[in-house]
């Protein structure tokens, strides 16, 4: 049950994002004022980003939940492959749209961005998170659910084990 409200909550995340990122794009084809239409991306833009990682800790919560109550990782690393994908997104094509679109529109003398650098130190941090999210919750669930199949043995017990093994 826990991984079909994911699934639908992973599906409806994509298209809030999916639509604001592309509204936000559709901003930078604008036929009128450029600097209303860098206005309306900013904000949809924004509106993007906050959604975007707003639902991320929704999803690591309840991957969260999957990983504990079934002990398979794949509901929080699916979250983190959805987070890292809008945000590459964002970096390497959303941010150089608009660079080239205040560039055309003489609004903006620069170049060069560092959009993609932060894009990608951005996905990096968001792994080790993940990855050390993903640690603690399989070591808590360890402790508090310990595998009964091994039974712990003292050094001594394993020693008079040896000593009365017949063969």
């Amino acid at each position: 049950m826990l991984s079909k409200i994911y699934l639908g909550l992973l599906a409806f995340s994509v298209l809030i994002v999916g639509f604001f990122t592309y509204y936000s794009w559709s901003w930078l084809q604008s036929i009128g004022v450029p600097a209303a239409a860098v206005e309306g991306f900013v904000y949809n833009s924004e509106t993007a980003w906050y959604v975007l990682w707003t639902t991320f800790a929704l999803l690591l919560i309840v991957g969260n939940g999957i990983l504990w109550s079934s002990k398979s990782s794949w509901a929080v690393w699916m979250s983190f492959v959805y987070f890292a994908v809008f945000v590459l997104v964002r970096y390497f094509w959303l941010d150089a749209a608009a660079l080239n679109f205040r560039k055309s529109a003489g609004l903006v003398e620069g170049t060069f961005s560092l959009g993609p650098l932060l894009g990608v130190i951005i996905v990096a941090a968001a792994a080790a998170i993940v990855f050390l999210d993903h640690f603690v919750v399989v070591r808590l669930n360890q402790r508090m659910f310990p595998d009964t199949k091994t039974v712990e043995t003292s050094p001594e017990e394993e020693i008079e084990e040896v000593k009365h093994d017949p063969s």
